[in-house]
């Protein structure tokens, strides 16, 4: 049976990763680098499917435009969140819009294009979308091809890739609002579709519950943020929190069908119902105390926090973990995505200023330990981010970044480095990327510090955070920590010396 709109998105995206999120990173890596044999089983095992084919846990963007067309006049048996490997069950001469979510269709994000720039190959998601725009259901069936979700800027500035893909309209942004009246627009008059369309705002009444559950129990608690910084695309949208029934009426609808768990999106969710900038420590603690005592929830978490609110609000974190029981044995540590960025207070001053509020932006390099500290002392682990090569940056600005980074060893943390990559509709999208012909020996030794971290930190990580797998996960785990780890850290130590000496000869 065919239904008439159907939303999907890539096989990346159609998994709960074993319950940890962080392990959906893992897409990032190039088509290549890890074996479909071995990757998708380790690191992104297919996600539940209903006898229909449909996504038990789907990606929490196609439940919100899934939730929008129901709200908006489309009936129940016409609209069908699909899982990628089963469109043979739904799309057939019945379907007349494919609507597909993407975080990275054509691989040039920034941890693809960092990954695809240091080891080559093309990325794994982009692989897997085309392939799913060229599954013999959809070719048969030829829908009007959506496209939204976080990586749609990509295919606005790449009009030939859209036309290769048979994608006939891209929505960047939010899509609430726009989705509806689109689709109506595609089913009354197709040729009248504009190619690429920026979403309306869409205002707390237009963002309804969703209906259907969410990966690995996700659930959004704010949206948009007000730091402003220039290279982030939610830094342009305004800041919203959604009521907190909302938020535990969608965490409801993840345990009715069997989830546990439940990771609160925000880009800090530190500022959830804040003033500005100014942490509204009542409204965030009620939060996490809210959800964590819903009935059926086992765990709570969140996707991102900010280190200067978490600096500027000690009390609000303690708070947490307290709540959280972080530090027993029932839950010995949670994370949260962090971004560092630079050690420099020049570029923050120039790209970033608001990132440090209420501090300066001279005061960044404390802000960064103080957070770390903070988050430390109460379980809570920084996943963090470094970029290389943000517009203007000299080499006293990788000094400093480098010097932070070796500040940071005694933190339980992860530090990610990054390739700068401007995005569309971001106030840098017309700067240039930086690409691994641009590494200097001080890029290599930056690239080295944030690994010999990471490396340091991955066996007492791995121990707490990973406890719950399977023990096939566990054991294929354990013996890359104990076999794999060593070499590895050599491998990259003799790149960076070998590099930095071809780059010092050839300048």
């Amino acid at each position: 049976m065919g239904y008439k709109i159907v939303l999907t998105c890539d096989r990346t995206m159609a998994s709960c990763y074993h319950n940890n999120m962080f392990f959906g990173f893992s897409a990032c890596l190039p088509q290549g680098v890890l074996p479909d044999w071995f990757y998708y089983p380790v690191f992104c095992p297919s996600g539940k499917a209903d006898d229909r084919g449909g996504l038990v846990f789907a990606n929490y963007g196609m439940r919100k435009i899934e939730a929008a067309l129901l709200a908006n006049g489309f009936k129940r048996d016409e609209v069908f969140v699909a899982h990628p490997e089963y469109l043979h069950k739904v799309v057939d001469e019945d379907t007349k819009i494919l609507s597909v979510s993407a975080n990275d269709p054509l691989g040039i994000g920034p941890a693809t294009s960092t990954f695809t720039e240091l080891w080559g190959g093309e990325g794994r998601m982009a692989v897997k979308l085309r392939e799913l725009l060229a599954h013999p259901a959809v070719k048969k069936a030829a829908p009007v091809v959506f496209l939204g979700g976080p990586g749609s800027w990509q295919l606005a500035i790449h009009p030939e890739k859209r036309r290769e893909l048979g994608i006939h309209c891209v929505v960047i942004g939010e899509g609430e609002v726009t989705a509806p009246k689109l689709f109506k627009q595609a089913l009354e008059n197709k040729e009248s579709l504009p190619e690429v369309v920026d979403g309306e705002y869409a205002g707390e009444q237009d963002i309804h519950n969703m209906v259907g559950g969410s990966t690995c129990g996700i659930i959004e608690a704010t949206r948009g943020c007000a730091r402003s910084c220039a290279f982030c695309v939610p830094a342009v949208r305004k800041v919203r929190s959604r009521p907190l029934q909302n938020i535990l009426d969608e965490v409801n609808v993840n345990v009715r069908l069997g989830k546990k768990g439940v990771i609160l999106h925000g880009e800090d969710i530190l500022l959830y119902k804040s003033n500005g900038l100014k942490v509204n420590s009542d409204a965030v603690v009620e939060l996490f105390d809210k959800v964590s005592h819903s009935p059926g929830v086992k765990w709570v978490t969140a996707s991102h926090a900010s280190l200067s609110s978490a600096a500027s609000s000690p009390k609000t974190v303690e708070k947490i973990s307290r709540v959280l029981e972080l530090g027993t044995e029932k839950h010995p540590t949670k994370a949260f995505q962090v971004g560092i960025e630079t050690g420099s207070p020049r570029l923050i001053q120039k790209h970033m200023k608001g990132k440090a509020y209420p501090f300066k932006p001279e005061q960044w390099p404390d802000v960064v330990q103080d957070g770390f500290r903070i988050f430390h002392e109460n379980h809570i682990v920084s996943c963090s981010t470094i970029i290389l090569g943000l517009p203007g940056e000299e080499p006293e600005d990788v000094r400093q970044t480098i010097d932070l980074v070796q500040k940071l060893e005694s933190y339980q943390s992860l530090i990610v480095p990054l390739l700068f990559t401007p995005m569309e509709t971001t106030r840098l999208e017309y700067a240039q990327p930086f690409l691994k012909q641009h590494l200097t020996p001080l890029h290599y030794e930056l690239l080295t510090a944030c690994w010999d971290h990471n490396l340091d930190w991955f066996p007492a990580l791995w121990k707490n955070y990973g406890r719950d797998n399977n023990i096939v996960i566990k054991s294929i785990v354990r013996f890359m920590l104990k076999y794999v780890r060593p070499p590895l850290r050599r491998r990259i130590h003799r790149n960076a010396r070998k590099h930095g000496a071809e780059i010092a000869a050839w300048t």
